[in-house]
């Protein structure tokens, strides 16, 4: 037991170095979290010794002075499943919030009743939405779609904003790099073993009292992203989702066990974002209060982590989460089971650690494959649907084509495509297969061909100057070798800026200033002239180059590629020759090994007769 003297003591040492920190700048800021090697020691100062400025009321000051984002642009979104208790907890502590939300909406995740209908039912302004399909993230992502706010925070039912949360949330979007904000989970009570045991044992969730902030280089360098915070104390820019992609539903509790949030953190970094830690920002959690319950959680939680590791190594192949999966933690696990073993570790979870572990590893190889409709397909299933024919021989150009596409195509969730003047190669809804794509055309035949209907293919007969959708409609628009045949292309290039989202992409392949058909001269004689090339395919202008193509969009390109290399265009130009069908084939087969070796050895910002560009709008 403590008095009430002790007690004010050791709350003013926990909090003297993090107060004088925000107070006095820099003097007090330690490095980063988890940085490689010794850290220089932190003074912490004597809170007492500066009473007399009263620090605690300046440092509140100076907090409700910080501007952000506006607290009404803020979705809050609470995920649950058959837990109406705690639900109730949750959200009567988040009605005495200081600011008010854009909206309040809870999911409940595969119900078994209607108990959390009728608590939400009973508080105004909260919106219940019904999810199915079991799993956090399937949730959280449920929660994405049904809200509106430029920003979208999350907790759990299980936890308490303090009255603060939301406001001290908001004011950490400061920045307009900040893309992710967490902040401070304390434990609501510590009154049992399990209490004490998740909070000291396995580290509970509070990452300290020090603002932190997280950004690639940090990644690269450190890579621990379960430093950044909690899922139960986190906000997201709705735009970071676009760019990056929502949580994977492979990932988290109902699923793999745990760290979806982390392993979304680390795209986010890996994007060019930047993650900020913001202590101020406070959720009380009520840790699962028996033994039994913390070892269940435990191994979950182990599940998890090996789970996201490998799905970080999949998608970045970063050294530290290579090292972590493949050599941290079994070293990790054997040093622990020594130490158990000559009785210097008690903590009871050892065991159930392991099995989770063991149980990551097993899940490990599924996860080194995307889930389905995660923005572009895998790149192996996409070329497999070159819809050329012979696509290995004659079809090589447009794999080179596609391939060019792939690097280039942002791999964040996409939910609407727009393909302007694709015809029926359904090229785009090979590279987003998950999303909903529409191809406008100015040929009204399209939508009724033979080919369109066995495709499924979804077209609407439009003009490319003057598209027929509302602003912000899509989250991609592509136009695959069609600007170049485009009279008034500036104008279509507008009209693709005003259907695309903030956030979204805009693709473009085409002809690029290196473009020489032929190629060689020695092909001159059997090959067609520039200009019957154009008159065959409708062009008006012959290429473009990156200025002009900057120029006309408004925006520094963000990614681009070439294809058809000096190499294989040997088999393009004589697959175009003026020669008898067979023998173009003949020709074509014999230079194939040398169009391949091309074809492997091409680099993606090499020399090339044409370019796919990648814009995002706004950046």
């Amino acid at each position: 037991p403590l008095d009430a003297r002790r007690l004010r003591a050791l709350a003013l040492s926990a909090v003297a170095a993090a107060v004088a920190s925000h107070l006095s700048g820099s003097t007090f800021r330690p490095s980063p979290a988890g940085a490689p090697g010794p850290r220089p020691p932190v003074p912490a100062p004597d809170l007492g010794d500066l009473l007399g400025d009263a620090p605690l009321r300046r440092l509140l000051a100076r907090l409700d002075a910080r501007t952000g984002v506006e607290p009404g642009d803020v979705s809050v979104v609470i995920c649950t499943r058959d837990r109406p208790d705690d639900l109730a907890r949750c959200l009567d502590a988040l009605g005495a919030s200081r600011v008010a939300a854009c909206e309040v909406v809870v999911v409940d995740n595969a119900p078994t009743s209607t108990a959390t209908r009728d608590v939400v039912a009973s508080r105004p302004g909260v919106r219940y939405v019904a999810e199915p399909r079991p799993g956090l993230s399937v949730a959280r992502n449920r929660g994405v779609a049904e809200t509106s706010g430029s920003v979208i925070a999350f907790t759990d039912d299980d936890a308490e904003p303090h009255p603060g949360w939301l406001l001290r949330l908001a004011q950490g979007f400061d920045r307009p790099e900040v893309d992710v904000v967490t902040g401070l989970v304390l434990p609501a009570e510590l009154e049992t073993e399990g209490q004490v045991l998740f909070e000291k044992g396995i580290g509970g969730f509070g990452q300290g009292f020090q603002t932190r902030w997280f950004d690639r280089g940090w990644l690269l360098d450190v890579g621990t992203v379960w430093r950044i915070g909690a899922g139960a104390n986190m906000a997201v820019r709705r735009s970071a989702l676009h760019r990056n992609g929502l949580f994977d539903e492979r990932l988290g509790a109902g699923a793999a066990g745990c760290s979806e949030d982390s392993e979304l953190w680390a795209r986010v970094l890996e994007g060019g974002g930047t993650c900020r830690y913001s202590p101020e920002a406070v959720v009380f959690h009520h840790h699962r209060r028996t033994v039994e319950e913390v070892r269940r959680l435990s191994r979950d939680y182990l599940r998890g982590h090996v789970a996201a590791l490998a799905v970080q190594v999949r998608d970045h192949r970063r050294g530290p989460d290579l090292r972590r999966l493949a050599v941290g933690l079994p070293r990790h696990y054997a040093r622990r089971a020594l130490r158990v073993a000559t009785g210097r570790d008690a903590k009871p979870t050892l065991s159930a650690d392991l099995a989770g572990w063991l149980a990551g590893l097993r899940l490990a190889p599924s996860l080194l494959r995307r889930p389905r409709g995660w923005g572009t397909a895998p790149a192996g299933q996409f070329l497999a649907g070159n819809p050329y024919p012979r696509p290995r021989t004659d079809g090589l150009f447009y794999r080179e084509k596609m391939r060019a596409i792939h690097r280039v195509a942002p791999a964040a969730v996409v939910e609407s495509v727009l393909e302007v003047g694709g015809g029926q190669s359904a090229l785009t809804s090979l590279l987003y297969p998950g999303a909903r794509v529409v191809n406008v055309e100015i040929d009204a035949a399209y939508a009724t061909s033979a080919a369109t209907t066995a495709a499924g293919l979804r077209f609407v007969a439009g003009d490319a100057t003057a598209l027929p959708f509302p602003d912000s409609a899509f989250d991609v628009v592509t136009f695959f070798d069609v600007l170049e045949h485009i009279p008034r292309d500036g104008v279509a290039a507008g009209e693709a800026v005003r259907v695309l989202r903030p956030g979204g992409s805009l693709l473009v392949s085409s002809p690029n200033e290196h473009w020489r058909f032929p190629y060689h001269r020695v092909f001159r004689r059997i090959c067609p002239t520039d200009s019957e090339v154009m008159a065959e395919w409708g062009h008006v202008r012959r290429c473009y180059d990156t200025p002009a193509l900057e120029a006309l969009v408004g925006w520094p390109i963000e990614a681009w590629a070439t294809f058809i290399s000096p190499v294989t265009v040997l088999a393009h130009d004589l697959g175009f020759a003026r020669l008898p069908r067979r023998v173009r084939r003949l020709l074509r087969a014999a230079v194939a090994p040398v169009a391949w070796t091309g074809y492997a050895l091409h680099h993606r910002h090499a020399r090339g007769t044409e370019t796919v560009w990648a814009w995002r709008k706004g950046a």
